[in-house]
């Protein structure tokens, strides 16, 4: 499967993992390279942790590596973290994590891909965190949901931060043209905004992110969402340990995609372009040819913001965002909850490996590192009291947005076989926008396929 995607996304996981962790510099002094006072050279237990080849997470992890193994040396703890350089890219990087899994030699510390974790919890590769995470006392200052949901298969695999996903739209140009920006809350409500900006304006509606060349993005920044927004939502059978391949929810989200294409209203030609997010994202939604588009936190800072990937001028005055509609006029958004870094099951030390994971979480250092980075709203229900100045990030967008962790929609999508089922979706959403099948079609198509990739016991038709 193309990984392409998630060379935004898993950026961003990555780098605010170690952005967190860069939060330790502004607490405590770099030690000196080499240090290791405060234990004898031989009793030392050396850690590795992995992150990808690039410069922010470079930057930022050497920080934290040496601030981390400064703490323990003083505190005359024997845990030191060496840092090590993964592949730059998310396809290399993926295949690096899967073949030194199956050999026993991963990292002691790393970041795995949300995609990765179940499988990798099902064959053993990762350590449970949860005697380590759970005595912890500050444990209790995350998010309920986010704590429920850092728990894959009966695991707990690190830290969770939550993100929200929704529609960002131009307000800008559509209060320019009379288009009303008041929340959709039904597709019929979408569908009479996309209308009414085909009809009022020369830009493209709607960039929804379908087919193949989006990768498994597809799955990830939009079909989960619009699955959710329908009453019918059997997705997966926990107690049975099968996916939903065909049932009325799945038929009316396929034909959202099917409703949007037929009408012009959708970014077709830019779907299939070998990198969609940047025609869409990056190209049209800042110059205002494409006026909605689905994304979470992070695009206020990544995408368009003064250090972004495409800079919006005015960015908080020209761009809001809507929830996502559903069947039931009950409007939602998404809580996303990225969980990390993971542990090795073979770490030489699985109670320094969580120490450093631990380090990673204080709100004092997070606070410290916020003018640095700041990838997303943070994941600690203490955190606006023990950081008053959380609340003027990006215009308090991420305060914001950390307030809907409670009340926002979520969904345990990290299951066995998540990658091929997220591949399927992106085939079958190809072959709706391009008219090369129905809706119906598409459905039939991705139930055979899913059954021949995760096996038929593994499947099943509403």
């Amino acid at each position: 499967m193309s990984e392409s995607v998630f060379s935004r996304r898993h950026f961003l996981k990555s780098t605010a993992l170690v952005a967190a962790a860069g939060a330790l510099a502004a607490c405590v002094p770099a030690a000196p390279a080499g240090s290791d006072a405060g234990a004898p050279a031989e009793a030392l237990i050396e850690l590795t942790y992995m992150t990808p080849d690039r410069e922010l997470s470079n930057k930022v992890k050497e920080v934290a590596v040496n601030s981390f193994n400064q703490a323990m040396a003083e505190a005359g703890q024997p845990y030191r973290v060496k840092s090590v350089a993964g592949p730059a890219t998310d396809n290399d990087l993926r295949s690096k994590l899967v073949l030194d899994a199956a050999a026993g030699t991963l990292p002691d510390i790393f970041g795995a891909y949300s995609s990765q974790i179940a499988d990798f919890v099902a064959a053993g590769y990762l350590l449970d965190q949860k005697p380590f995470l759970e005595a912890w006392p500050d444990w209790q200052q995350y998010y309920g949901v986010l704590r429920q949901l850092a728990v894959i298969n009966g695991s707990l695999q690190g830290l969770p931060d939550g993100s929200t996903m929704t529609w960002f739209y131009r307000k800008d140009v559509m209060e320019a043209a009379g288009i009303s920006t008041a929340q959709p809350n039904t597709w019929e409500d979408f569908y009479a905004a996309c209308d009414q900006i085909a009809t009022k304006t020369d830009a493209k509606p709607c960039g929804l992110p379908a087919a193949t060349p989006w990768g498994a993005g597809t799955f990830y920044e939009g079909f989960r969402m619009v699955w959710l927004g329908f009453d019918d939502q059997n997705i997966y059978d926990s107690a049975a340990d099968q996916w939903v391949v065909s049932s009325p929810g799945l038929l009316k989200s396929f034909q959202v995609y099917e409703t949007l294409a037929k009408n012009s209203w959708l970014t077709v030609d830019e779907l299939l372009t070998p990198n969609p997010w940047e025609p869409i994202k990056y190209q049209g939604f800042p110059e205002g040819s494409i006026l909605l588009v689905t994304g979470g936190d992070w695009q206020w800072t990544f995408d368009w913001g003064p250090d972004g990937a495409t800079p919006i001028e005015g960015l908080l005055e020209r761009v809001d965002r809507w929830q996502f509609p559903s069947e039931s006029g009950q409007p939602f958004t998404y809580v996303e909850v990225n969980v990390g870094p993971q542990i090795a099951a073979t770490t030489r030390s699985p109670e320094g490996s969580a120490e450093f994971v631990k380090h990673l979480g204080s709100p004092e250092l997070i606070c410290e590192t916020m003018d640095i980075y700041i990838g997303g709203p943070i994941g600690r229900k203490d955190f606006i009291d023990r950081c008053p100045a959380y609340g003027d990030v990006v215009g308090g967008k991420y305060l914001q947005a950390s307030q809907f962790f409670e009340t926002g929609k979520t969904y345990q999508f990290e299951q066995v076989g998540t990658d091929k089922f997220a591949e399927g979706i992106a085939r079958a959403t190809e072959a709706i926008i391009t008219g090369s099948a129905t809706a119906e079609a598409a459905m039939a198509d991705f139930a055979a396929s899913m059954a021949e990739a995760l096996g038929q016991e593994r499947v099943k038709s509403l």
